[in-house]
């Protein structure tokens, strides 16, 4: 019987990249924009800094260049480094299920420094990579992870990744993803949410997936039955396991689902500062208070980061997860940017930003978790989604989530009351009933990243301003501002800093006329 590690191996092996549709091949070359962008707007962070001279303390010598190392060094050495500063600022970008570009991205482009890899030879190991990750973090969804927290995705797409470029045919591709499997990572909050071991969150399992790839390239063997097995890796990493999302491989494309952060921090802080920035923003010393009406996923966010933010100096990663910290950030600079999140600027102005902050405050609205799943239900129809999964199960896997996230306050029963109802076909977008196939080409063709967010701002004065708004510039199924022009922008803003104006546009246009050796324009000039 052929299990689902082999099965899952055999399409990354045999995916060629006139396989892959127009479309997401150009949404590969933004997730490289955006990578590079976040990687770049990173060289002011301190912690990137620390982890960078860890890294040089230990680097062999080898062909690799990545912005803020002295040298050239091997590949595994600067894939480390290159994964811990693209994820540094949460300035990256995501996917239904995975914010696979820290290992997809890099793993391809600085692997082809080693195996001369062509530019159509990449690109295929980052869409195979991309699959992969989405539908593993998916099929976890209902677990003790989530999100950047979903780091076993790295290991995995590593794996695929380097394989393809390493030349492993379809069995030892199988080992590989099955070594990386063996022994996943596990991240665990306190360790995310605010030290700066957070940064090493995609580097540690990007490498250990291309050790696991370049391990079976000299035979060593791994369980191919990993994601069958009873007590296999879905025993470890999901309350109730959603195995139907491994599926629809080469018919529907996760990477359609790509969306480009235009600030950095998390994803469901990003319809919040695009609705402040509607509002002007207005000057921090007229605003009396702010509230900010979001969905489950922006309040459970907040909750979980609220004891890391509380009475402290906020940092680079402690305000990526804080809405009262992001609104005051925004509101005391007028923007949200890199500049903005460093350890210079933040405690330079910690005094105007808690006070702001202390304004600030943050429900949940469930009109608004409403749209979000009525965004999703289309794209990962629930009847198709649990099949094989038992109801009870499933309402347990709810108990245990809320359980172990007690800071979310929401009600349970209408926690099962929503899901019910993406169950039983009662929601879906525009009204259609969300029943069908999972990545049904039609309803990739038709997402949105939805997580809508409304501001109201009341004034001193009196006045009350607000703003709503539903998908992130640079989201899914935006179509005033797409993830090709956000990651455009975040290039050309970014880039300069560490690149100088003249590389960054050759990194620019290698990007887009497909160059074979990128990789070559990438350290640090000057």
């Amino acid at each position: 019987m052929v299990t689902t590690i082999e099965r899952l191996a055999g399409w990354a092996a045999d995916l060629r990249l006139d396989d892959v549709p127009d479309a997401v091949v150009d949404l590969c070359r933004s997730q490289r924009r955006s990578v590079f962008a976040a990687t770049a707007a990173s060289a002011r962070d301190v912690a990137s800094r620390r982890v960078l001279a860890g890294v040089e303390s230990w680097a062999g010598d080898g062909p690799a260049v990545v912005p803020g190392l002295h040298r050239s060094v091997a590949v595994d050495d600067a894939l480390y480094a290159a994964a811990a500063l693209s994820i540094a600022l949460d300035f990256d970008d995501y996917m239904c299920f995975a914010h696979a570009g820290h290992s997809a991205v890099w793993v391809p482009v600085l692997l082809a420094a080693e195996t001369g890899a062509s530019a159509a030879e990449q690109l295929t190991a980052q869409v195979a990579a991309n699959e992969l990750e989405a539908r593993l973090g998916g099929a976890c969804l209902l677990g003790p992870l989530n999100g950047q927290l979903w780091s076993f995705v790295h290991a995995a797409g590593a794996a695929v990744g380097a394989g393809r470029l390493l030349g492993l045919d379809a069995g030892r591709l199988a080992h590989a993803l099955a070594l990386a499997l063996y022994q996943a990572p596990r991240a665990t909050v306190p360790g995310f949410m605010a030290p700066d071991s957070k940064l090493l969150t995609a580097a540690e399992p990007t490498l250990a997936g291309v050790r696991a790839a370049r391990l079976a390239a000299n035979g060593v063997t791994g369980p191919l039955d990993a994601l069958d097995h009873p007590q296999g890796f879905f025993d470890a990493f999901s309350y109730a396991p959603l195995p139907a999302l491994l599926g629809g491989l080469g018919t529907g494309w996760a990477t359609r689902t790509l969306s480009v952060k235009r600030y950095p921090g998390c994803a469901y802080v990003d319809t919040t500062v695009d609705a402040l920035h509607e509002l002007g923003p207005p000057p921090p010393d007229e605003v009396a208070s702010v509230v900010v009406d979001a969905g489950v996923l922006t309040c459970g966010m907040d909750a979980m980061s609220h004891g890391y933010t509380a009475e402290r100096v906020p940092t680079p990663v402690t305000i990526n997860f804080s809405i009262p910290w992001t609104v005051a950030a925004t509101l005391v600079a007028g923007r949200l940017t890199p500049d903005e999140v460093n350890e210079e600027w933040l405690p330079g102005h910690h005094r105007e930003l808690a006070e702001v902050a202390a304004r600030v405050s943050l429900r949940h609205d469930w009109s608004l978790t409403l749209r979000t799943a009525e965004a999703m239900a289309p794209l990962l129809p629930v009847r198709a989604m649990t099949v094989g999964t038992p109801t009870r199960r499933l309402l347990g896997a709810v108990r245990r989530t809320r359980r172990e996230h007690k800071g979310v306050r929401f009600a349970l029963g209408d926690g099962i009351a929503l899901l019910r109802a993406l169950r039983d076909g009662r929601i879906g977008a525009a009204g259609r009933a969300a029943t069908g196939q999972l990545w049904a080409p039609a309803a990739l063709d038709a997402f949105t990243m939805t997580f809508p967010a409304r501001v109201r701002v009341r004034l001193r004065d009196g006045q009350e301003l607000a703003a709503e708004c539903g998908v992130p510039h640079g989201g899914a199924g935006n179509v005033k501002t797409s993830p090709d022009a956000v990651s455009r922008e975040k290039l050309l803003g970014s880039g300069p800093a560490v690149w100088g104006q003249e590389r960054t546009h050759e990194i620019f246009e290698a990007i887009d006329a497909d160059a074979d050796d990128l990789w070559r324009l990438l350290g640090r000039q000057g």
